[in-house]
């Protein structure tokens, strides 16, 4: 899975151009891009930008990109409505696709609640610019509830490469206002976990092992900085493994480690 294509200029003079155009929302970065609750969106038009750079590019337990990556995140939204456009892209040379964005994934997604429940449904199309790897698609769907730990079920289903379904059950909760340095600089405490399982078709297509059962499971903690009423600043760590030995086997490693620090702007 390596991947190459639009240059690093292209990708940040669209970012640059969207802080200029309009309001943004500060949400999770979109590395790995899959709803975790329904959003708490006012009827209106919302826009928000996310810049994230990573110690590695890991998805699903696999480490994609062994050095530091830059992660920018555009969504744009109506509602319970969104369009969220994200990409990676090398900083260095190690996949010989240096300061190029070789990967990028659009979300359509509709996220609404009910009650304690939380729903999402949506697609994704994953797309690898200039590289051998082909472009797919994913539909998923997702219910949470709205509780301590914040339990949620989200289920992906490939659509074009290789009909496959990846399942994860996270867990995740913050705790706001740990910390204020002033009524306009705070800080509260992320903390997450996941545990996914993929079937037989998605574990050959990503993972090389031709069986189904246990792919990843994700620890993080995250210290986000909210500076005013529109900008979060967030440094975090997590660490991912591989559950089962085939999976393991066949990437030649069994869990990573990294960091990074993501700054989003909101209106």
């Amino acid at each position: 899975m390596r991947r190459a294509g639009v240059g690093f200029v292209g990708v940040v003079c669209l970012w640059v151009g969207c802080v200029t155009a309009g309001a943004v929302r500060a949400e999770e970065p979109a590395a790995t891009p899959a709803p975790v609750t329904a959003p708490e969106t006012e009827a209106g038009p919302f826009f928000d930008l996310d810049l994230t750079w990573n110690s590695k590019y890991v998805w699903r337990g696999i480490n994609v990109t062994e050095d530091p990556v830059l992660e920018p995140a555009i969504t744009f939204g109506y509602g319970d409505l969104s369009l969220n456009v994200w990409a990676n892209l090398d900083t260095t040379a190690v996949n010989d696709y240096e300061w190029q964005a070789n990967e990028m994934d659009y979300t359509l997604d509709y996220s609404t609640s009910w009650k304690n429940l939380n729903f999402s449904v949506g697609g994704i199309f994953y797309q690898f610019p200039g590289a051998e790897d082909s472009s797919t698609v994913e539909a998923y769907g997702a219910v949470g509830l709205d509780i301590p730990a914040s339990p949620t079920l989200t289920v992906y289903q490939d659509l074009d490469e290789h009909d496959g379904t990846y399942m994860a059950l996270s867990f995740g909760h913050t705790f706001a206002d740990v910390w204020k340095a002033s009524e306009s600089v705070r800080m509260g405490v992320d903390v997450g976990t996941s545990f996914a399982y993929g079937t037989r078709k998605h574990n050959l297509f990503y993972y090389g092992s031709d069986a189904s059962g246990w792919a990843d499971a994700t620890v993080s903690l995250g210290l986000p900085f909210a500076i005013g009423d529109h900008m979060t600043v967030t440094p975090a760590i997590h660490h991912s493994w591989i559950l089962s030995d085939g999976l393991s086997d066949a990437l030649g490693e069994d869990s990573v480690f990294w960091a990074g620090v993501s700054v989003a702007v909101s209106f």
